[in-house]
């Protein structure tokens, strides 16, 4: 007669072991009707009847919304097995909408067998049920419950396994769910005070040029190229060009030359866009030309080439 309950206690611990939201004082009574089968009962005693009717009252306790623990009273109604039957059992339960569960029960089964001589024992007690929250207060459900060997041989006649089936109905009188905790208002913060300042940004640069000559090489273009980003990024600019020479040959002619020189980088910079109202022109010949050596001379045929501009900038208090 003795059959395993494992798969129902496996149940249960998966059940209980998960990650829970607590509810909040949810216990809850409850009592239904149904059937009792014993097996068996009709090879040692005929003329009973395998089944009878059952009630039950209970009272329980969910510790969160996965497990539980339940004591409860049931009465197997029939003549010659009628029996009286105390239970306490752990509930692990598994919800699978917001309305309907399903649970796992298994526990100890205390049985009084009511005959011609009385017997009381202690039984594993296993079982399954799906329960519906029809409202906060109310739930129906339907169990199915297995006890092992209730009876005796030797004084009642029978010594059977039970198969249990119960319709009940539950109240919850307390129950209701997690509150989500209150988010306090975030009061709103004082914005910024935002000024502005005026600021002057430059950008130089040299171009130089080959002995008497104004012609613009490779890199002196480069060189013009960053002036002109500078004046396209910054509308409110000026431009300073002043030309040079070296200190070899007259000095009438090479101010000439510096002023070539000069207006070579002015008309390189309008034809890259550059307003020729905002670009100032001067030459200085050999003036200030201070070198000596050919290296150092190279240095004096130049343009010097100066960018300045006015921004605003933004200042945050």
């Amino acid at each position: 007669m003795k059959k395993t309950v494992a798969p129902t206690m496996l149940a249960m611990a998966l059940a209980a072991g998960m990650s829970s939201s607590v509810m909040a004082n949810d216990w809850y009574l409850g009592g239904g009707a149904g059937l009792a089968n014993f097996e068996d009962i009709q090879d040692h005693l005929p003329a009973v009847k395998d089944e009878t009717g059952a009630i039950n009252a209970f009272g329980g306790y969910n510790f969160n919304q996965y497990f539980g623990t339940e004591l409860g009273y049931t009465l197997f109604n029939g003549g010659a097995t009628r029996t009286h039957n105390i239970s306490l059992s752990a509930i692990g339960r598994l919800p699978l909408t917001e309305k309907l569960s399903v649970f796992g029960e298994a526990g100890a089964w205390g049985w009084r067998s009511v005959r011609a001589i009385n017997h009381e024992g202690v039984s594993p007690m296993a079982g399954l049920g799906i329960t519906y929250q029809v409202t906060d207060l109310v739930d129906v459900q339907a169990r199915y419950r297995r006890i092992e060997d209730v009876g005796d041989m030797a004084d009642n006649g029978y010594e059977s396994d039970v198969n249990n089936v119960m319709v009940e109905f539950v109240l919850h009188p307390n129950r209701r769910k997690a509150e989500a905790p209150v988010v306090a208002p975030v009061a709103p913060q004082p914005q910024p005070e935002v000024t502005y300042e005026t600021r002057t940004v430059t950008a130089d640069g040299s171009v130089y040029f080959a002995f008497d000559s104004s012609a613009l090489s490779a890199d002196s273009r480069a060189t013009l190229d960053e002036v002109a980003s500078f004046a396209a990024q910054n509308p409110n600019y000026q431009i300073e060009l002043a030309g040079y020479a070296d200190r070899l040959g007259k000095a009438e002619y090479n101010r000439k030359l510096s002023e070539r020189r000069a207006l070579a980088a002015k008309d390189y910079l309008v034809k890259r866009g550059v307003a020729a109202e905002n670009i100032q022109t001067a030459w200085y010949g050999s003036e200030l030309a201070q070198g000596v050596s050919a290296e150092e001379r190279q240095r004096d045929r130049r343009v010097d080439a100066k960018g300045q501009a006015s921004i605003q900038v933004e200042i945050v208090e």
